[in-house]
Parts: structure tokens; C-alpha cells; sequence
């Protein structure tokens, strides 16, 4: 089949203007994680019409990531996240210029290299990497750029987006601005800054678990409903940066979405 990106992307039209369409086109944007979250987000921006991508993830597929990463089969099993998303974004669109990386954000270095050239920072790694997250932001804020980041729990999703002139990640996580993140002691978030929303249907069980998830004890509980949600709420909110079709919605505020908590309204007819 020959591609051509004008046909791959007309049914976009009509709810995008063409504007819009050449805007999502030429954004730049960053994401770092390819996990259930990550890699979702990397090909909705892709389906959209996005060709300017940088993902970066050194983890592999492994069979726990099964029930919610895209990508993760029996044949991806042992190969890295970033670059089989790679593989297959570039199945969907030839065009799409990707660079991609095994290289996680460990210094300043690498998330300064990261951000280079992006229109929006996303942090899609695992919970209780502050350390990497604020290094991250930081690189972001120096370069003003957008930072935004996720939270998938049960059927919900929480999304923080961050204006580089406004409040830091550090303010958000209730520590001080220029915090020595290199004392893993002076990092230590309380859980309900990060969770600041209880769905009703969590257990103590289930809290608890997620408080050793939040604290990098355990790899915590995660379904496919609130990973695909936080990768339907990045991939809007990153839209609304692009086209400004509302008020962006920014950190100390957040949204947070719950499918089966308080997600839905019922009407008849």
C-alpha cells in the first residue's frame, strides 16, 4: 500500500481543521516510559497525526505487562519497550520521524538531551522515580516547555500538567523548589500528593498496595481501563496545548477521571 498522510489522516477533518491537522503534524513531543501508559499515549499522538516523537524506555516486555501495555505479547517478550513501539509506530505512519532511545533519564545530561527540540515533556516512568521526574521537570522548565505526567489506578486516571512559569514539581509534591534531589531522604512524598483522590471502591488492601507502589517497594496493581484512560488524558491535554481549544488546565490544579467511581452521567431519552 502506498502512504500518503493527507488520506491517512482525513477522517481527522471535520472535527480538526486543516490548521489543526498541520499544527499536530509538526508538534515535537517527548515521552519518556513506554509502559502502560507511555506506549499507549506514543500511538494515540501517532494516530492523531503527530510525526515528531522522542521515546526513551531501557525496560523490556515482560510477561507482568501482559493485561495492559501495548505491544507486550510472547513474541515481544525480552526485546525493549522503546524500541518495538518504534517498529510499529513507524507500521502506521512511514513518515513519522521517531528517536528513540534505551536510555532511561539517570542525570541532567540525558534529560536536557531529552527535551532538546520538544514542544511537551511527558513523564510516563514508574511511580516513586522522583529523583528522575524532578530532573526531568527541571530540564523542561529551563527549556520552557510543558511538563506533564499521569496517574493510572483501578478505572481511573489522574493527569498534573505543568506551565515552565508556573509551580514547580516540587512545589506540587509539597518539598522546596531547590530541594538536593541527590539525598533520597529529602524525597520522600507524602502518598496523598501524588493520590490526592480515593476512588470509593478501594479497599485497605488495595490503598496499601499502592502505597508500597508509591514508594518503590512493589510493582503495585495496574488494569488496562485507567492505563488507557491516563493515555486518553495526556494525549487531549497535549492536543489542547497544541490548538488551544480551552483553558489550559494547569498544576496546582489537575483533572482526575474515574470510570467507575464517578465517570459517567446516565440520561433518558
Amino acid at each position: 500500500m502506498e502512504y500518503n498522510y493527507d488520506k491517512a489522516f482525513s477522517r481527522n477533518i471535520g472535527i480538526l481543521s486543516q490548521s489543526d491537522q498541520d499544527k499536530l503534524r509538526t508538534a515535537s513531543i517527548a515521552i519518556a516510559g513506554m509502559g502502560g501508559v507511555g506506549g499507549l499515549l506514543a500511538e494515540r499522538l501517532v494516530r492523531m497525526g503527530v510525526e515528531k516523537l522522542k521515546i526513551a524506555d531501557p525496560g523490556t516486555f515482560e510477561l507482568s505487562n501482559f493485561n495492559r501495555q501495548l505491544y507486550s505479547s510472547i513474541s515481544n517478550s525480552g526485546k525493549n519497550k522503546a524500541e518495538v513501539l518504534f517498529s510499529n509506530i513507524m507500521d502506521i505512519n512511514p513518515g513519522a520521524r521517531i528517536n528513540w532511545s534505551k536510555t532511561g533519564i539517570r542525570t541532567e545530561k540525558d534529560a536536557s538531551s531529552f527535551v532538546k527540540d520538544c514542544d511537551i515533556v511527558v513523564d510516563e516512568m514508574d511511580m516513586g522515580m522522583f529523583k528522575e521526574s524532578i530532573t526531568l521537570q527541571r530540564a523542561a522548565r529551563g527549556k520552557g516547555i510543558y511538563y506533564m505526567f499521569t496517574v493510572a489506578y483501578g478505572f481511573g486516571a489522574l493527569i498534573a500538567v505543568f506551565d515552565p512559569r508556573g509551580m514547580t514539581l516540587e512545589e506540587y509534591n509539597g518539598l522546596s523548589s531547590n530541594v538536593d534531589i541527590t539525598n533520597p531522604e529529602n524525597l520522600k512524598v507524602p502518598f496523598e500528593k501524588l493520590m490526592p483522590i480515593i476512588p470509593a471502591y478501594a479497599t485497605e488492601v488495595d490503598l496499601e498496595t499502592l502505597k508500597k507502589m508509591h514508594n518503590g517497594e512493589t510493582q503495585g496493581s495496574a488494569i488496562s481501563i485507567g492505563a488507557g484512560l491516563a493515555s486518553l488524558l495526556a494525549t487531549n491535554e497535549i492536543a489542547n496545548l497544541i490548538l488551544k481549544k480551552r483553558k489550559i488546565v494547569a498544576a496546582p490544579e489537575y483533572i482526575y477521571v474515574d470510570l467507575m467511581d464517578q465517570g459517567y452521567t446516565v440520561r433518558s431519552v
